[in-house]
């Protein structure tokens, strides 16, 4: 499995355990610890998104609409990518017909 696949399904691991613990309020926010996470860069990564936020030392709560405009964006931009590599293949197979 490629790196960038194992980082979406963490990503996506992560908005999931917050959804089933119910931790979408500040009133009801967890620790990492207690839905069995550790505190990892991909996390710091949605943190800074606004994905998750801080409701005390140690205690995280996730934004539902953050969460999804933020994976939408991520699937967005795998799918460009995506597109770009493929019209860059098919530029260099034209490229090279073009040369025999």
């Amino acid at each position: 499995m490629s790196a960038a696949a194992v980082i979406v399904i963490r990503r996506k691991r992560l908005v999931r355990r917050f959804q089933a613990a119910g931790a979408t309020a500040p009133e009801r926010a967890i620790t990492l610890e207690s839905i069995h996470e550790r505190h990892s860069w991909i996390f710091e990564r949605m943190a800074r998104q606004g994905v998750f936020l801080s409701a005390g030392p140690g205690l995280f709560y996730m934004d539902e609409p953050a969460a999804l405009n933020y994976l939408l964006a991520m699937r967005k931009r795998a799918l460009w990518m995506t597109g770009l590599f493929l019209a860059i293949f098919l530029l260099f197979l034209l490229f090279k017909a073009a040369l025999r």
